[in-house]
């Protein structure tokens, strides 16, 4: 019992701190893109209808590009999980991506690098909680977070979990808080600057990752055939306290 609930607390801690950095790229991308997402895929998909019901080709051009890198993103994902230790792999191949996407801003001003490697990094890190060729938590979209968040809320006055709904509300307001901070620094220092300081964070997740594999002999160990529910009771069948 006492294992398991260490498991669901670092899981969701690694859940939030992750949706907080893919809100800070997508705000970041955002408005350096003037209005379109490199995370959520199911406004560019509202943009992609609007553009073509109005022959607005420049735009359909932009956001099914959008579209396109964030599915590669997620493929590349899914084979990366399968390489050595996956989740680590996949975050180092995500910090790698927005670490070139840095680079390329200090040097050209092509709105390319962003349209192209932020999406593909979103659709990777996606991958960070891949189980059975499912992602048990997603990153980048959060409109299922809040259902859940609703849902679990009710279930909690009818004798089920009693606090797994502030797990949801909390990727959430994850999202929103990187979001907020992304676009201030976004402000202040510009593309390059407010992507080189997620970079870090990243790097240092990845690290924090790592360290902790290491210590409790999960490093690129086959998965486990009994899957840690981290946004719902925990693997005992009893609602967590």
């Amino acid at each position: 019992m006492a294992g398991v609930r260490e498991i669901l607390r670092r899981e969701v801690t690694l859940a939030v701190v992750l949706s907080a950095a893919a809100g800070y790229i997508d705000a970041v991308g955002y408005l350096y893109l003037g209005g379109r997402f490199v995370s959520f895929m199911s406004g560019n998909t509202t943009e992609l209808a609007a553009g073509a019901a109005h022959g607005d080709w420049s735009v359909v051009r932009l956001v099914a590009t959008l579209l396109g890198c964030f599915f590669a993103g997620t493929v590349l994902g899914a084979l990366l999980v399968r390489v050595g230790d996956g989740r680590t792999t996949v975050l180092t191949a995500s910090t790698v991506l927005v670490a070139l996407t840095a680079i390329l801003a200090d040097v050209t001003d092509s709105t390319m690098p962003v349209t192209l490697l932020l999406p593909l990094s979103m659709g990777v890190i996606n991958a960070t909680f891949l189980t059975a060729g499912e992602a048990s938590i997603g990153l980048t979209y959060m409109t299922g977070a809040l259902v859940k968040a609703g849902q679990r809320l009710v279930d909690a006055f009818f004798g089920g979990p009693r606090t797994v709904w502030i797990r949801h509300l909390a990727l959430w307001s994850a999202l929103l808080v990187g979001g907020v901070f992304g676009a201030w620094m976004w402000f202040q220092t510009g593309l390059a600057g407010a992507l080189w300081l997620i970079v870090g964070v990243l790097a240092l997740v990845t690290v924090a990752v790592v360290i902790t594999r290491l210590r409790t002999g999960r490093f690129a160990a086959p998965p486990e055939r009994r899957e840690i529910v981290v946004l719902g009771p925990d693997a005992t069948g009893q609602p967590p306290h």
